[in-house]
């Protein structure tokens, strides 16, 4: 996880998913709870996760003995796979083990990396998976349908709370007249940023603005395609913002978009920044794939397919034809779906049961 101070791109969507599921199990008296946690910077985070990994099974089969605990819970299975060596010493202490499955940590590697995932949910007492797609990638690599559950990913109240920021030269000043489209997350293919620079911004009026969050190895392919397309004076690459400074971004954007392509082995499980959006009553155009789908409803966006440049510039443009009070009652009406249904007072309860089924089931070891 990254360190509230950091800039929030540095922590993916599974890191803030486990930080706000940490805070919010911190919160229950009933529940001892012993974590955990890498807080580091991406600058340090390539020699910092090797350290963490590496010291993690001393740590944790100490903590264990110290704590008598009932339930460990790996917040993805990335950690969890060191479980194939390490979870019959666990075991000897009567524990049960159980992880959150978000997509990549589930479909990424080669061959080797697959066999060894397979080897680690093997382990597994038992399983939550964020979204239907997720979960279907756990069965498919034969995960007991008996020990596997669904359960949403939350969104808490931080971003409601997030300090004001007066003034960043990192966030452009919105031009009087212009409709901005908002897009935030790591650079990579699967995002689908680049064919939108390059197929869908063509297609819209002038005085419709793309601002883009995050940074990642395809940064060099959506500067070649603004520039191929001449946009310069309407696509806006914003790099890392702080916390405060992707709140202002959220609050002054008209639409929310997430492009995403299909990519083999690249999973999209959920889509937290979906959730962050809507909390700011943002209605999200997105792709009709994946985990999105558990995601999107009618109340906060709509889903559309995957490279249909038409389908992605007819909806922006409907949505530039509402007045003002149909796009104030939309926002409003996306910020009381995101909160009743990934709300954590509502999802909570749900977690503490699977953990509970988890802890009670009958030992088959």
């Amino acid at each position: 996880m990254a360190p509230a101070r950091a800039p929030s791109s540095n922590a993916g969507g599974m890191q803030r998913a486990a930080r706000d599921l940490l805070t919010q199990l911190e919160g229950q008296e009933d529940l001892k709870l012993s974590k955990m946690v890498l807080a580091c910077s991406r600058r340090d985070i390539g020699w910092r996760v090797p350290l963490f990994l590496l010291a993690m099974p001393w740590r944790l089969i100490r903590q264990v003995w110290l704590w008598r605990a009932d339930v460990v819970l790996f917040a993805s299975l990335n950690p969890a796979l060191l479980l194939p060596p390490l979870a019959p010493l666990l075991r000897r202490r009567g524990l049960r083990l159980m992880a959150i499955a978000h997509g990549l940590d589930i479909t990424q590697g080669p061959p080797i990396a697959q066999w060894w995932i397979r080897r680690s949910l093997a382990q597994l007492d038992g399983l939550i998976g964020v979204s239907r797609a997720t979960a279907q990638a756990c069965l498919e690599r034969g995960f007991p349908a008996d020990r596997l559950e669904v359960l949403p990913n939350g969104i808490g109240q931080r971003w409601r709370a997030a300090p004001p920021v007066t003034h960043s030269e990192r966030i452009p000043t919105r031009v009087p007249g212009t409709f901005v489209c908002l897009a935030v997350g790591r650079q990579i293919p699967r995002k689908g940023y680049a064919w939108f620079v390059d197929a869908v911004m063509p297609l819209l009026p002038e005085h419709v603005h793309l601002w883009l969050v995050g940074s990642g190895p395809q940064a060099g392919e959506i500067f070649r395609a603004i520039e191929k397309r001449d946009l310069q004076h309407r696509v806006f690459p914003l790099g890392l913002l702080e916390d405060g400074e992707l709140a202002c971004t959220y609050r002054l954007a008209d639409l929310f978009v997430m492009p995403n392509l299909r990519i083999n082995r690249d999973m999209e499980g959920f889509g937290i920044v979906m959730l962050e959006a809507g909390l700011h009553g943002l209605y999200c155009l997105a792709s009709c794939m994946e985990g999105i789908t558990d995601v999107i409803s009618d109340a906060n966006g709509a889903l559309l397919p995957p490279r249909d440049a038409e389908a992605f510039a007819q909806e922006i443009q409907a949505q530039l034809a509402l007045t003002g009070q149909q796009r104030q009652q939309q926002s409003e009406r996306a910020a009381a779906w995101v909160e009743q249904c990934f709300g954590w007072s509502n999802l909570l309860p749900h977690y503490r049961a699977a953990i509970e089924r988890v802890r009670s089931q009958p030992r088959t070891w």
